[in-house]
């Protein structure tokens, strides 16, 4: 059963052969969900917000396994026979948007569907949103930006389906889900406002970032990316995009560079030398860097960082 697909996107032959091997090499048996006393709904993610959500939501009743794994670049991931499988022998299959993970429907699809199993598609974006403020780039690396998660309110969105799709393959859980997600939705909606308070009152209204990841924060809070990169980080700028980039440093009185923890920070090194800003880390949350998973730094503690850092790049005061 597929929850929420709304739109399909092309896939990789080579990848849609892989997956589609995979799925005859897949033998197991399901049981049906719920259908065993104590026996805890297998959840498979691929980004760490929807780990996140679905672990804030589930507790103990769930057991999480993120395909995207810490310190893996999430633009870079293709998944192996065994995500296949794991897909394939957990009770929910919980992603973004195709738009994002190009190779999740394949994936769904290869799994099987035995009548046992429910594929829910975490989807907030109904549209593309705007990034007037992008270096000079294009935008034809991707035709959405998935990094909703970065607007707590839309990550609220995302808990909500998660929701529904725990209840839908636990009815038996629907008052600990409904109860954890309601106190989920609480430190949402406060870190939203902590954030809006950070940076309600700012000398700048622009930042410099290593890709443009941040439009969804953006629009919710009152500022303009220029990004070092598209959508996806591998397509970088050319050096008339990044002779752009500098002079919109020099005209706006930009002081920092916003470089994710992730990729590499040889270009924002570089505007950075040419500029004589500080770098500054903004995480994109697409996935934790190992150390802090082994922290155990959440969605939370990286998003007040992050606020941190924009009120910092743009000389805000409270």
């Amino acid at each position: 059963m597929i929850l929420g697909i709304n739109s399909m996107s092309k896939h990789s032959v080579v990848i849609a052969l892989l997956l589609a091997l995979s799925a005859l090499l897949i033998t197991a048996c399901k049981s049906d969900v719920g259908a065993q006393q104590g026996e805890k709904v297998s959840v498979v993610t691929t980004t760490y917000p929807l780990t996140f959500i679905a672990e804030r939501i589930g507790a103990d009743r769930i057991e999480v396994n993120q395909l995207v794994k810490p310190g893996v670049e999430a633009h870079d991931f293709e998944p192996a026979p065994s995500d296949v499988r794991a897909i394939s022998n957990s009770d929910l299959f919980i992603y973004n948007h195709p738009a994002f993970e190009s190779w999740a429907l394949n994936a769904a699809t290869a799994s099987g569907d035995d009548g046992n199993k429910s594929t829910v598609a975490v989807q907030t974006i109904t549209e593309e949103i705007e990034h007037e403020d992008h270096g000079g780039q294009s935008h034809d690396d991707d035709t959405l930006d998935a990094h909703v998660w970065l607007n707590p309110l839309e990550a609220q969105e995302q808990a909500d389906r998660i929701l529904s799709a725990l209840i839908e393959v636990d009815p038996d859980g629907s008052q600990v889900y409904t109860r954890n997600a309601d106190a989920l939705e609480i430190e949402l909606r406060a870190l939203d406002e902590l954030i809006a308070k950070q940076l309600a009152n700012c000398e700048l209204d622009s930042v410099v970032v290593s890709h443009l990841a941040f439009g969804h924060m953006a629009e919710q809070y009152g500022f303009s990316q220029i990004g070092l990169a598209g959508l996806s980080p591998e397509f970088e700028s050319g050096p008339s995009q990044l002779a752009n980039v500098i002079e919109r440093i020099n005209e706006l009185g930009i002081r920092h560079i916003l470089q994710e923890p992730i990729v590499s920070d040889r270009l924002a090194s570089t505007v950075s030398a040419e500029t004589g800003t500080e770098l500054l880390t903004l995480h994109p949350l697409e996935v934790r860097t190992a150390s802090e998973a082994s922290a155990g730094k959440s969605y939370l503690d990286i998003m007040k960082s992050n606020a941190a850092a924009l009120a910092t790049a743009m000389n805000c005061s409270n």
